[in-house]
């Protein structure tokens, strides 16, 4: 691809930081090229500036853009930015913004590949539309979206349970004999729930029943899992914020 050559892709905001005086870079997953960086001059009233369009910055912003390479093979520019739809409560709501920049987090810091993954695309913008028309309980939704992510990421856990199993993060699957190593790991109550999520329909995930201190233990043991392939998911900050909320 030279520099004059544009394209067009549907994108997810996943985050952005200033970059010099007054432009900005911006991370996005992209339907067409997988994820990518572009630098965008100008912001004004907490928006940017893309050609005739002022795009918001939040994260999970659904985006239609069109772009071209810039001058460094890495960072690329933004001719057109448009929003496709208006989220109707996923940036207002509190719980579920919370949910939204776990998710943009989460994708930032694990997915680093180069490269489109359409079905990942439609997963990603799926559960963005999901937990935006959610009406119920919503305080599941960032465990299902974590376990769904490694389905795409090549290690889905294996639908091995049995009563009193320990789930062992290095193999990705439920063992009866305790492992020697306690950070290699889940205890018996953690495995037990991770096992009611697997192979859960979204609706199905968010009507299990449990506790915000097992909630707490079972994402940090998800955190743990993804460790074992992504050492950057231990940078996944916003989980903090999740375990104040739910």
């Amino acid at each position: 691809m030279t520099m004059s050559e544009t394209y067009k892709s549907r994108a997810i905001v996943l985050h952005t930081i200033k970059y010099g005086d007054n432009g900005h870079i911006v991370h996005l997953y992209t339907e067409a090229l997988g994820r990518r960086s572009y630098y965008v001059g100008g912001l004004r009233n907490g928006r940017l500036s893309v050609g005739r369009n002022k795009i918001a910055l939040q994260p999970l912003t659904v985006v239609d853009i069109v772009g071209y390479p810039g001058q460094r093979s890495d960072l690329h520019r933004l001719r057109e930015a448009s929003t496709p739809y208006l989220l109707a409560s996923l940036l207002f709501d509190v719980r579920k913004s919370a949910i939204a920049l776990f998710m943009a987090e989460t994708v930032y810091r694990i997915v680093r590949e180069e490269g489109p993954n359409p079905l990942f695309f439609d997963f990603f913008e799926g559960a963005v539309k999901a937990l935006d028309e959610a009406t119920d309980g919503v305080a599941n939704f960032h465990i299902y979206f974590l376990l769904e992510m490694t389905r795409f990421m090549g290690y889905y856990p294996s639908d091995n349970y049995s009563p009193g199993a320990f789930f062992d993060l290095s193999r990705g699957e439920f063992v009866v004999i305790k492992p020697h190593d306690p950070d290699v790991y889940m205890d018996r109550r953690e495995s037990e729930i991770l096992a009611s999520f697997i192979g859960r329909s979204l609706g199905e995930a968010l009507c299990i029943a449990m506790g915000r201190a097992e909630r707490v233990a079972l994402l940090g043991g998800l955190i743990r899992f993804l460790s074992y392939h992504h050492d950057s998911a231990y940078k996944i900050s916003s989980i903090k914020i999740l375990g104040e909320i739910f």
